[in-house]
């Protein structure tokens, strides 16, 4: 059946059930009411997100007669199905119960398959994309597929200021039993609870002894200036003005696995519902890094208030704040997980939006405040079965193209295990990356089940197939040296091509000989000072070649050099020299901006190598092998960050990530004997490395290009 046929079909067996309906009376809005029907205002989009649409599917001998008298029966039961809002969102009028229901059969059975799932596929999509006028309603509609003799398909769709998920489960239970009374196979239920005894008791709570005890538990759960943001990682910008597209990606985790889920739970003295609640968090730490999360997580009103037969809009979002450590077992993890969810349910009552009014929040109009991704586990998909004779009943939710939440994860019991319901926006995320990170959680969850005794950061969250074609993307392992150091590179070049030149710096020339000469004299000085593995050398030399004959010379010694650049301020350099704690300083008599608390001590904490030359007359063989050469995860140089988001921080670089580097950049892009570099980098920042010891490596030559040629952009290209 093609696409107007199935449109057609839809009009036909919608139905109204306020025409012609007086208002039998009026009654408040409960908080929460209040909240949905100003966010019913913010746009088209917005107000199809309030969109709720299942399918009721009925197997079995169907009495279409008692099924459409059920339904006049179930509006007449319930207030909130035959209601309205006022024009200013405080008041529900509800309408006449004795309004009639016309129930139309809408033959499908000639129809081919495909046909049939065409025309509920479109229906479907109908029901979510078509708005509810919240002030003029129905807020309520129906619609009726028989497929084949046997089975028929219930539409029902509400807008969500009336019917909450919890909602659903009572209509189908109601539903199953009113049918039955209407066949003379069971008495009538009980009346339920008016709606506006939900709101009396809404108030009642809200003004109540209790109220200030949860308001003081909420408060403190958020106290402090600085409350925490989720920052998933999305496919696209977020956009300035929050938006609502939205589609819904499942995923079947199996029976086997949900009987395991609860055997974790039963271990950790848990429900389900925590023990899900916790591989959910522990998932998105792993996807965004914060050890600190807010995940909405709804609350029926329903329960708390003791009135489970009510249908209308009762549920209230719980901002459950969860606290990550990555170290600890998860299984204590999910403990205290547990514990969180069970203090956050116990004071329920005090409304999300009251809370949001309580705190310092600064709106954002990109995102939801507080809360941007919601976990649930719904129960209400298996109410109502063996309530209807003779049939059996599968209730789902349909898919919404429009939600409030960047992630909305939804978990169904079905028959064959739990269904994982993902609304997502569309806007933020692709389809494949919520697939994957379906898929993500749910390797977690069997991790977690195989070693619940597991670091929470070291849960593995990828399939067995995942981790293989990661494994087949990555190429041949490089063979690398023994014992891979910053230098070592360069000290095999020196012995194979010792006449070479190595560095170019004005007028002056060295060979991969001298240069090595040089710098072993010097290293053999750092030696007889004591400098040697695990000790820390700056470098405030000028652009020359000692400043390259110094940093080969640390290395030699086993040491680590850290860049003093002499044009940076001296309380920075200070800094550096004493956040570093130096073993010793090597600088020039030119150099102005050397930190004077060195100065003070220069006999045993600096050489002035321009002064102090003695070095020069030292041995220039290579220092002997010993147990103060450096070692591979040693670290070969620290160098300091800019400070821009605090004090500098220095990093230590180890020679085997260096001496890796070098190797990789031989390769590509590569480097020839035949290459000239110009090296114009301050030894502050880390290309700089690059610079001088790539040459280096290959035995090509460095060109040091003084600081004033460097920021002439004439003169560097001249040179």
């Amino acid at each position: 059946m093609g696409t107007n046929h199935a449109a057609s079909y839809l009009e036909r067996v919608e139905f109204d059930p306020f025409a012609g309906a007086p208002v039998e009376r009026v009654v408040g809005t409960s908080e929460a009411q209040r909240e949905v029907w100003l966010a019913d205002k913010l746009g088209h989009d917005a107000s199809l997100a309030f969109n709720e649409s299942v399918n009721l599917r009925l197997r079995g001998p169907l009495d279409i007669g008692a099924l459409s008298s059920a339904l006049q029966a179930l509006i007449a039961r319930h207030e909130a199905l035959r209601s309205t809002v006022g024009p200013e969102g405080t008041e529900l009028l509800i309408g006449d119960a004795a309004a009639g229901v016309d129930v139309l059969l809408h033959d499908l059975r000639a129809e081919s398959e495909a046909a049939r799932l065409d025309a509920l596929k479109h229906a479907a999509e109908q029901a979510v994309e078509t708005p509810f006028d919240v002030s003029t309603g129905p807020l309520f509609r129906a619609a009726l597929y028989r497929l084949t003799d046997d089975e028929h398909v219930l539409m029902m769709t509400a807008h969500h200021i009336v019917c909450d998920g919890w909602s659903w489960g009572v209509l189908t239970d109601d539903l199953g039993s009113l049918y039955a009374e209407r066949l003379g196979l069971a008495p009538a239920p009980d009346a339920p609870a008016c709606y506006g005894d939900y709101v009396a008791w809404e108030l009642g709570e809200a003004f109540g002894p209790a109220m200030r005890e949860h308001e003081t538990f909420w408060l403190r759960r958020f106290a402090g200036s600085t409350l925490p943001v989720l920052d998933l990682p999305t496919d696209r910008p977020r956009a300035p003005v929050r938006t609502f597209r939205s589609r819904r990606i499942d995923r079947l985790l199996d029976a086997e696995l949900v009987a395991d889920v609860r055997k974790l739970g039963a271990k950790a003295g848990i429900s389900s519902f925590a023990t899900l609640f916790s591989a959910f968090a522990a998932t998105l730490h792993r996807l965004t890094g914060h050890d600190d999360l807010v995940i909405g997580v709804p609350a029926a009103g329903q329960s708390a208030s003791g009135m489970t037969a009510l249908v209308g809009h009762c549920v209230n979002l719980l901002p459950v704040r969860v606290a990550v450590d990555p170290a600890q077992p998860f299984a204590d993890f999910a403990a205290r997980s547990g514990s969180v969810l069970l203090d956050a349910f116990e004071h329920q009552t005090l409304t999300y939006g009251t809370l949001l009014k309580k705190l310092p929040i600064q709106r954002d109009p990109s995102r939801l405040p507080l809360v941007s991704v919601m976990f649930n586990v719904d129960q209400s998909v298996s109410a109502g079965a063996g309530k209807f004779p003779d049939l059996n009943v599968d209730l789902s939710a349909n898919p919404r193209h429009f939600e409030n939440f960047e992630l909305f994860v939804n978990v169904a019991p079905v028959a064959g295990g739990y269904r994982l319901e993902c609304q997502y926006n569309t806007d933020l995320f692709d389809a494949v990356t919520i697939e994957r990170w379906l898929g993500a959680y749910e390797a977690l969850l069997r991790s977690a089940i195989g070693n619940a005794q597991q670091a929470v950061g070291k849960l593995g969250w990828m399939s067995p197939s995942e981790v293989e074609a990661l494994r087949a993307l990555q190429p041949a392992a490089t063979p690398r040296d023994a014992k891979p150091l910053m230098q070592g590179a360069y000290e095999r070049q020196c012995a194979a091509t010792p006449q070479r030149v190595a560095l170019r710096c004005g007028d002056q020339v060295l060979s991969y000989l001298e240069l090595d000469q040089r710098s072993n004299r010097l290293a053999r000085t750092l030696r007889a000072r004591g400098i040697g593995r695990g000790d820390r050398v700056g470098l405030c030399i000028g652009r020359g070649a000692d400043m390259l004959v110094s940093l080969l010379a640390v290395l030699k010694a086993g040491a680590t050099y850290i860049p003093l650049d002499p044009g940076f301020p001296e309380a920075r350099l200070a800094y550096y020299a004493e956040d570093a704690r130096l073993a010793l300083l090597l600088t020039e008599a030119t150099v102005s901006t050397a930190p004077n608390a060195w100065r003070d001590d220069a006999a045993q904490r600096i050489l002035v190598l321009d002064r102090d030359i003695g070095w020069l007359g030292e041995s220039a063989e290579p220092l002997p092998s010993g147990d103060r050469d450096a070692q591979a995860e040693d670290a070969a140089y620290i160098i300091y960050t800019s400070g821009s988001t605090g004090k500098p921080k220095g990093v230590c670089v180890p020679h085997r990530a260096v001496a890796n580097f070098l190797a990789s950049m031989r390769l590509a892009p590569g480097i020839t004997s035949d290459d000239k570099l110009a090296a114009v980098t301050t030894l502050s920042f880390d290309i700089a490395v690059l610079e001088l010891l790539l040459p280096l490596s290959a035995g090509a030559e460095v060109v040091l290009v003084p600081r004033e040629t460097a920021m002439d952009g004439n003169a560097l290209r001249a040179l």
